[in-house]
């Protein structure tokens, strides 16, 4: 019997893959995106690039960190973080529970004062239903973060999975949210079914154990869901591009020409006059006066009617 080579692509495991990460489309980035045609609010694949309105996933495990990044947005990584939030420790053996620029509550914050701080974040391991059981990233960060928590109560506090996550269909949309400086599509993550199908189960087990500890990659650079815009137009609008901020001030200007547009003037319509017939007044014939001596004749009509008694 001849023995087959082995390959050394079947050695790898995903400590060794490059995990593939669903992100949200938002106002600003995702430019490659874009051009394959995801629409705001929508998931776009990092590794395959497909686009989905919606995502369903097994959880695997939601790991929980730490990264400050400082108020300057830029490309470059994070001034400090912790792969580990509940170890207190930062990757350079700080003391997290002492650090003053520590916020556990991001969503509370205005996206301005938090870029400041060293934030909570959650990143969800998990397998794609929808997309042939792949590995999948979903990193939640800023306002998405509260979400993510609401997420660990409803795999925790439900009875039915007695710890059993894998059994677990998690559908994960994004929902609008205005802000000051625009909307924003947080993610909505929801507990929608239990897989009772025993051979699926016990599957997604199996592929959940074999991505257990899976190590996660920081992010490339900070992804804010709500980022400052560029400047605002003379009324007020945000624009976040230079190409926006052209759009939108032709719009205005438009907008000004067409309210400053004098109006047409209505000629009167000219009728023939007409002649108001006023009607005669009605000249009252007085009786005439009573010669000198004798009483008036309305007297005399009284004195016939009173009655006279013998």
């Amino acid at each position: 019997m001849v023995q087959e080579p082995r390959r050394t692509l079947d050695t790898y495991g995903p400590e060794e893959m490059a995990i593939p990460e669903w992100r949200a489309v938002q106002k600003v980035g995702a430019d490659w995106a874009r051009e394959q045609g995801a629409q705001e609010g929508q998931f776009y694949n990092t590794l395959t690039g497909d686009i989905s309105d919606e995502l369903n996933i097994i959880v695997v495990d939601i790991l929980s960190g730490r990264s400050r990044w400082g108020a300057e947005i830029t490309s470059s990584g994070p001034l400090c973080f912790s792969q580990d939030a509940r170890g207190d420790k930062s990757a350079d053996g700080q003391d997290c529970s002492k650090c003053k620029f520590r916020l556990d509550t991001p969503w509370s914050m205005d996206a301005t004062e938090r870029r400041k701080m060293c934030c909570l974040n959650y990143t969800i391991l998990g397998i794609d239903l929808d997309h042939d059981n792949m590995p999948v990233i979903i990193r939640t960060h800023g306002v998405s973060a509260l979400p993510a928590r609401q997420l660990i109560t409803q795999l925790r506090m439900n009875k039915s999975l007695k710890g059993e996550y894998h059994r677990a269909v998690v559908n994960i949309k994004t929902q609008e949210k205005d802000t000051p400086y625009g909307k924003t599509y947080i993610m909505r993550p929801k507990l929608v079914r239990l897989i009772t199908d025993e051979i699926e189960a016990e599957e997604l087990k199996v592929e959940s154990q074999r991505l257990l500890g899976t190590p996660i990659p920081l992010p490339e650079a900070r992804r804010e869901e709500e980022i400052e815009p560029l400047g605002f137009t003379p009324k007020g609008t945000p624009f976040f591009s230079e190409e926006e901020r052209d759009n939108l001030l032709a719009q205005e200007a438009k907008a000004e020409e067409v309210t400053q547009t004098p109006e047409e003037k209505v000629e009167p319509v000219l009728t023939a006059p007409t002649t108001e017939v006023k009607p005669e007044k009605k000249v009252e014939e007085k009786p005439p006066a009573p010669p000198a001596g004798e009483p008036p004749v309305e007297e005399i009509e009284k004195e016939k009617d009173i009655p006279l008694d013998f």
